[in-house]
């Protein structure tokens, strides 16, 4: 495999081990989410939602940095200022601005449907409709709202997933500068030349060195 088909495929491969750990963070984000939703059941519904996505986020990006500095990011530039003090703020702080998308889409959305629907769709009655599912209460999959809420999550994650992803590669994890390949092959192409040379064919004998041969 050339060094183009072996960059190609680490990339897949680190996308795809990105997006299993953005899958695993999400899913504990998510229940992180219901369950600070169902414990502020009598809570202003803007401020259950703004506390609930906050202490999603912590523990999804608690899950994300671990992982990411572990497993997901292995073609580094240099793994020891990756795993700085000053990187993981930054990775804190690239991670808020992931928030910060995050809280736009559900507060734009939460007043969109609110004002379209009145109150018929409701994102935070939405996030609370499961938690009675510990009680053996699965009428949640008929409510209109948490659909609607699940919706919003998949698609806010979607977004905030290509700008963790982007931004992390450009400021943190950064990859390994290209080679000089004009440079190197001015190089090895001297080596290659010579190696592949053929041996010099056999000179002529001279008519006197014919002779002697007789002799």
């Amino acid at each position: 495999m050339d060094n183009t088909n072996t960059k190609k495929y680490s990339k897949k491969a680190e996308i795809v081990r990105f997006l299993v750990i953005g899958i695993v963070a999400t899913i504990f984000d998510f229940l992180t989410k219901l369950l600070v939703s169902g414990l502020m059941k009598n809570v202003n519904g803007y401020v259950s939602l703004g506390v609930s996505t906050l202490a999603g986020f912590i523990i999804g990006v608690a899950v994300n940095y671990i992982f990411s500095i572990l497993w997901v990011f292995q073609n580094v530039a240099d793994k020891n200022a990756a795993k700085k003090q000053s990187k993981l703020w930054l990775f804190v702080f690239l991670g808020f601005i992931g928030l910060l998308i995050s809280l736009g889409i559900f507060y734009g959305s939460d007043y969109f449907f609110l004002a379209v629907t009145g109150e018929a769709i409701n994102l935070d009655s939405g996030s609370k409709a499961p938690m009675n599912i510990f009680h053996g209460d699965w009428s949640f999959f008929s409510n209109a709202s948490f659909w609607v809420y699940f919706a919003v999550f998949c698609v806010s994650t979607l977004i905030v997933l290509v700008w963790n992803y982007k931004s992390r590669k450009k400021w943190i994890f950064i990859e390994p500068k290209a080679e000089d390949a004009g440079a190197k092959e001015a190089v090895e192409a001297p080596k290659a030349e010579s190696e592949e040379k053929p041996a010099d064919a056999p000179k002529a004998k001279t008519n006197d060195e014919k002779k002697n041969d007789q002799k």
